[in-house]
């Protein structure tokens, strides 16, 4: 699976690289059912997250919940991944950390304010909120090898700058 999912990003950065230069969407593959929405750089490591957050998603990428904003959007943007491929690096993650998030309407950067354990249940932090908010998602304990565990890793980040692309 890891195999899989380090190829794939290579095909979705492509396709992210044309998403930007033709302002239009652009699948990684042709018969693909998803797309890069973002471009995330978490401890000097790039990530393409995908739109969508199911498991054929997920495979590919990290994803994002599409019941919630795209990233640099008013609101709370939640993307999900696996913890054993793209989000295992979110266990090294630290408070007052940037995340960078590059999007089709420019460039943000959001600062880890939180950084929790929760239950699958409490699906609060999938609750919008007045802040501009970043929430990552992966199963937790990290080093666990059972499938689908009870809980999940939490981490988020409000928006603290923003950078909107010059029109020409």
């Amino acid at each position: 699976m890891y195999a899989k999912a380090v190829a794939a990003q290579w095909l979705v950065a492509k396709a992210w690289q044309q998403t930007i230069e033709e302002k239009a969407v652009v699948k990684p593959w042709s018969w693909a059912d998803t797309w890069p929405i973002a471009k995330l750089t978490i401890e000097n490591k790039t990530l393409y997250a995908l739109e969508g957050s199911d498991g054929s998603t997920l495979a590919v990428g990290p994803g994002h919940m599409i019941q919630t904003p795209l990233p640099g959007a008013s609101g709370n943007s939640v993307i999900v991944g696996h913890r054993d491929t793209h989000f295992a690096r979110l266990q090294n993650v630290k408070k007052d950390q940037l995340i960078q998030v590059e999007t089709q309407s420019g460039k943000f950067d959001y600062k880890v304010r939180e950084i929790r354990i929760a239950h699958e249940h409490q699906v609060n932090v999938l609750a919008d909120s007045q802040q501009d908010l970043l929430t990552l998602i992966t199963c937790y304990p990290f080093d666990s090898i059972e499938p689908n565990p009870d809980y999940r890793y939490v981490i988020r980040a409000e928006l603290v700058s923003s950078t909107q692309p010059e029109i020409i």
